[in-house]
């Protein structure tokens, strides 16, 4: 195994923005998320594609290509290769965060009780084995890609159907009660993007962000990147692009390039870059597809 602090487990921030209930992350690589740490949301993670083994608290066992995780709120957990496993291999792991505390009224519909129960009352970490987990292999598959309802409706169809199969969950309890954890990270990263989404239309440098939580410039890009798994740079992007596309998709400028303006790019070449590596679509092809008729 290769050498991970087990011991102390980091803060990670979901790196969510916006207005949106749920997160998808989704991992391709040669490796998986290399750091032991937990957080404060519920987190479900399908396994498309590799092997390699699953550690939560004091517990370590096989993570297998179609499996399912139901991972509690501040377990601790982490998703490693094992050390005979070949370094070619591939990982495709699909995540999905969402908040407990956020989504009470949500949970709240007389309609959602039975699934509400499964994410409240569960008294472990779980996992739903291949044999079953496959058939919603599809609906984690595309959640990456999925905005607006279309995501809910997919999201509500996998949160029934672990229900359906709450019996075959098996029990991932890890031996730890209790254990405190030091916040102070998580609290420095929540400082970092309150403070880009309020900033995010001028020009925010990693000096300035970085002197916001007494850090030098290299120890914070490292000190994000552990933490989140963006880059700092990336990460406002993504506000930004976040930005541009409400306004695009409500018509509240005149242009692509107006866009670009308002939410911080300096040129529309960048801005019309940038779009396309986050969205996998130009802006003028978004527009298309998606601008409100009026």
């Amino acid at each position: 195994m290769k050498n991970h602090d087990y011991r102390r487990p980091i803060e990670f921030t979901v790196p969510a923005h916006g207005d949106g209930a749920f997160y998808v992350m989704e991992d391709i690589g040669p490796e998986f998320y290399g750091y032991y740490h937990r957080h404060r949301e519920f987190q479900l993670s399908y396994l498309l594609k590799g092997n390699g083994s699953f550690m939560i608290g004091n517990l370590i066992r096989p993570c297998l290509e179609n499996e399912i995780f139901l991972i509690k709120p501040n377990d601790p957990h982490l998703f490693f290769k094992g050390e005979n496993a070949e370094e070619e291999q591939s990982i495709h792991i699909v995540h999905l965060f969402f908040s407990l505390e956020r989504l009470a009224p949500f949970f709240e519909m007389a309609e959602l009780q039975a699934i509400r129960s499964l994410f409240y009352h569960i008294p472990a970490s779980k996992l739903l084995p291949a044999e079953f987990a496959i058939a919603i292999r599809d609906a984690f598959s595309s959640l990456h890609r999925d905005e607006g309802p279309h995501k809910l409706i997919k999201i509500l169809e996998i949160f029934d159907y672990l229900r359906y199969r709450e019996k075959q969950l098996i029990s991932l309890y890890s031996g730890l009660h209790k254990i405190e954890f030091h916040d102070s990270d998580g609290q420095r990263i929540n400082t970092v993007i309150k403070y880009a989404i309020d900033n995010f239309k001028r020009n925010v440098t990693v000096e300035e962000v970085s002197s916001l939580i007494h850090m030098t410039p290299t120890a914070f890009c490292k000190f994000f990147k552990k933490h989140t798994k963006k880059t700092f740079v990336s990460f406002l992007n993504e506000i930004r692009i976040e930005k541009a596309c409400q306004l695009l998709v409500n018509k509240r400028v005149e242009s692509i390039s107006e866009a670009a303006y308002q939410c911080g790019f300096n040129t529309a070449v960048h801005f019309n870059r940038v779009f396309r590596s986050i969205m996998k679509e130009s802006p003028s092809e978004f527009i298309a597809q998606h601008a409100v008729e009026r």
